[in-house]
């Protein structure tokens, strides 16, 4: 029996990255990595939202949350799902930033950027469609959540859990 799961596919990594990348551009938000790889795993298993601890201003999402369905199979455990993307999420990266879209200089800073080298039509599009086809939980994760802080207390990785926040400088 196959089993497509996107969260391992380095392609689709490739796009959720890309769509990430380019909500934060339009919404002016510097984007670390750990964001980055909080938003994907979200944007891949967005029923596991469930686990996440909603700002007060959107804690309606939750009902969105329960609604959500995934057509593709269901991850065991969280930290465990997250992890096992870990090298996934890094090898599409580096694609990205040997393809000339993601900022090298940024990136050994934490920081994930755009360069000003226009996207390729097709991977572009890709992105596009992707956004698109997005589910209200999705939305969400492709604008409001992207200007919650990453670290410290309260910012996504607390809320999260997916990371280990207490060590961080805030």
């Amino acid at each position: 029996m196959l089993i497509y799961d996107p969260a391992l596919d380095p392609y689709h990594t490739a796009v959720r990255i890309l769509a990430i990348s380019i909500a934060a551009t339009a919404r002016g938000a510097e984007l670390t990595v750990d964001a980055t790889r909080i938003a994907d795993y979200f944007l891949a298993y967005p029923y596991k939202m469930a686990n996440f601890k909603f700002p007060a201003e959107f804690k309606p999402l939750r009902a969105a949350v329960k609604e959500t369905e995934n057509p593709y199979r269901h991850a065991n455990g969280n930290r465990a799902a997250f992890e096992r993307m870990r090298p996934i999420f890094f090898a599409a990266l580096s694609g990205l930033v040997a393809f000339g879209l993601i900022q090298d200089g940024a990136l050994q800073k934490g920081i994930l950027a755009l360069t000003s080298h226009p996207i390729p039509d097709e991977l572009a599009s890709a992105a596009q469609r992707f956004h698109a086809r997005q589910t209200t939980i999705g939305k969400f994760l492709l604008s409001e959540f992207l200007a919650i802080p990453a670290t410290g207390e309260n910012g996504l990785k607390h809320r999260s859990n997916l990371i280990e926040h207490r060590y961080d400088i805030a």
